[in-house]
């Protein structure tokens, strides 16, 4: 029996050193993916750095610029404001001044018409003779 149990721990001395010999082969055939993995996210990263520090620099200036805008547009609207203001004084100058000339064509138009009225009733009654006056 020394004999067989011999030659059965070589034979398993054999699988463990097949398996251990497959697992390396295993191993080397992933590190290769994994080191493209790292590699590309190396590149990510760096390019990711990059595009923050172009934001950094540059938008600075751009705020700077999107604050003077602001301040530009909120002087026209103070400017535009103003001027809406004088246009509405204006225009209620203008309104009184219509009102006015509309009550004066009014009157005017009821005096005409009451010495039209009165032209008219005048015509179309009848006179009486001035004879027939002085009999009476």
């Amino acid at each position: 029996m020394d004999v067989t149990a011999a030659a059965m721990s070589t034979h398993i001395d054999q699988i463990v050193i097949f398996c251990f010999g497959i697992l390396v082969v295993l191993l080397v055939l992933m590190a290769f993916p994994l080191l493209r993995l790292l590699e590309q996210s190396t590149k990510t990263l760096g390019a990711t750095e990059n595009f923050i520090n172009t934001l950094d620099k540059e938008l600075g200036p751009t705020i700077k610029e999107v604050d003077n805008v602001l301040v530009t547009v909120q002087e026209f609207r103070a400017i535009a404001e103003k001027g809406l203001t004088g246009v509405g004084t204006k225009v209620e100058d203008v309104t009184g001044s219509i009102t006015k000339a509309a009550d004066s064509a009014k009157t005017e138009t009821s005096v005409w018409g009451v010495g039209v009225m009165a032209g008219l009733k005048a015509y179309f009654t009848p006179r009486e003779d001035k004879s027939s006056a002085e009999k009476a």
